[in-house]
């Protein structure tokens, strides 16, 4: 598997297909090592049409941030692409490959394993799968964002993050 540059692209809506979990897992068995697993998160792990960006999850054990951001990188991943990256201490590293001829975006987050980062994010993509009807709610909140005219990534993000702070809310009472 080769990691290639990524591109920023305009934010639209992509149905949910289940080549997202053959990419996703691909992606894991190519990044994960004896001391770092991958998690696949986010609407193409939970089943939620969307930009269909592949969100993963490289999990390090405390003390190993460095060790997963050189690992990401010599595996060709690159800084985050965007005017508001995450900080050094909770990177995000980004790149794309090509599957069964299509190219799909990715977005690794470097994250400690089993922080309560990891912990949301298992807890709120296992909600959305075990929830069909909140999916579909997503997925027009997404469409209703996207009719309204935004097209860059990272105001579609902060558009839609109201809905998902919500749900992780009542996923920690």
């Amino acid at each position: 598997m080769e990691i290639l540059p990524y591109e920023k692209v305009g934010a639209e809506f992509k149905p949910w297909t289940e080549t997202y979990l053959a990419v996703a897992q691909a992606l894991i068995r190519f990044i994960e090592t004896d001391e770092m697993e991958v998690m696949h998160f986010g609407s193409t792990s939970a089943r939620v049409g969307g930009k269909g960006i592949i969100d993963l999850s490289v999990l390090y054990p405390e003390g190993r941030l460095q060790a997963a951001v050189d690992h990401l990188k010599t595996l060709g991943f690159q800084d985050q692409v965007s005017t508001k990256p995450f900080p050094p201490e909770r990177p995000r590293k980004d790149g794309a490959v090509l599957f069964e001829g299509r190219k799909y975006l990715i977005h690794a987050h470097v994250i400690q394993r089993d922080s309560e980062e990891h912990q949301r994010q298992r807890a709120y993509r296992d909600y959305l799968l075990a929830n069909p009807q909140v999916r579909a709610d997503y997925e027009r909140e997404k469409i209703a964002i996207l009719a309204e005219g935004v097209d860059d990534q990272d105001v579609y993000v902060k558009r839609k993050a109201p809905f998902v702070k919500t749900i992780l809310h009542g996923l920690e009472r």
